[in-house]
C-alpha cells in the first residue's frame, strides 16, 4: 500500500542514542556514560552527539554475562576509608 510505513530488518537502527541504549538495558543514562568513561562500552562521536553501535551494545552485554562474579555493572572502586575517626567531646559552653 502506498504511504504505509512498515518496519523491516533493514530499517533497524545501526546507531543508538544514549537514551535508547539505556532504555534497552533498563538502566539510567548516567550509568551508560559511566561505562563509556571506564572503557567498558564503546561509542562514536558524530558532531555534537554521541551514539552507540548496536553491535557494541550487544558485545557489552555478552561481556557482562561472561564475568564470573555476576556483578558486571559494578565498578572496581574501593570504598573510601572513614574520614572522620573520632571527634573530641566538648564540655561546657561554646
Amino acid at each position: 500500500m502506498k504511504g504505509q510505513i512498515t518496519q523491516s530488518e533493514d530499517s533497524k537502527s545501526l546507531l543508538l542514542t544514549i537514551e535508547e541504549a539505556a532504555k534497552r538495558l533498563s538502566i539510567g543514562r548516567s550509568h551508560i556514560y559511566q561505562q563509556m568513561q571506564v572503557g567498558k562500552l564503546r561509542s562514536v562521536h558524530i558532531g555534537r552527539s554521541r551514539r552507540i553501535l548496536e553491535s557494541d551494545l550487544e558485545a557489552f552485554v555478552n561481556e557482562l554475562l561472561d564475568e564470573p562474579d555476576g556483578y558486571g555493572l559494578r565498578l572496581n572502586i574501593t570504598p573510601p576509608k572513614s574520614v572522620v575517626k573520632s571527634l573530641p567531646l566538648r564540655r561546657g559552653r561554646r
